[in-house]
């Protein structure tokens, strides 16, 4: 990896820093006003809304620290990756993933947490390799694999309120995204 690779990694992480800055600011924010209420409420037209804004609310400070470590290093990875196609990839994954949760997820809850993408980002980079078939995106997903292939478990039903059908529905979402974007050539040239 030349000087150029190692810039574009950390382009990405001060990149994901800030957005894991902001998700610190909106939970802050979430103390006061009632931000849980725009979460993904499943088959509701008032829930719907949630698809968007659901990502970057979070239950408090413990769900927010396990989402952010992911969310950087996963997220780095990806923006390394994809680069300028990166916001619209990530828009698909969120919405595809969002809808799913909507129309699965158990009605009794909210549904919120930047949890569905960061399973999003790891469906895409787990399975990218599979479908450019270049050296670049093989290692990638290799090394996903190897450093975050057991997150993999999140997307069964566990004890307590984990809403494991985000993680599910993102981790689709990720895996049709990377599929749909291989078939379309839209991958990234950086990997070829």
């Amino acid at each position: 990896m030349g000087a150029g690779g190692i810039r574009n990694i950390w382009d990405s992480f001060k990149v994901l820093l800030g957005i894991v800055a902001l998700l610190w600011v909106i939970l802050v924010a979430g103390m006061i006003l009632p931000l849980n209420e725009y979460g993904i409420r499943p088959r509701t037209l008032a829930g719907l809304s949630g698809i968007l804004f659901a990502p970057f609310i979070h239950s408090g400070i413990d769900h927010l620290v396990a989402n952010s470590v992911s969310l950087i290093i996963l997220g780095s990875v990806f923006l390394s990756l994809e680069r300028k196609l990166s916001v619209y990839l990530l828009l698909q994954i969120m919405i595809l993933g969002g809808l799913g949760t909507w129309l699965i997820g158990r009605s009794n809850y909210v549904h919120i947490g930047a949890s569905g993408i960061i399973y999003g980002i790891l469906g895409y980079l787990l399975t990218i390799g599979i479908f450019k078939r270049s050296f670049g995106t093989i290692a990638v997903s290799l090394a996903v694999f190897f450093l975050y292939g057991g997150a993999v478990w999140g997307i069964f039903p566990s004890g307590g309120f984990v809403s494991w059908e985000s993680h599910l529905c993102g981790l689709i979402a990720g895996i049709i995204t990377a599929r749909m974007n291989a078939r379309n050539g839209y991958i990234s040239r950086s990997f070829r």
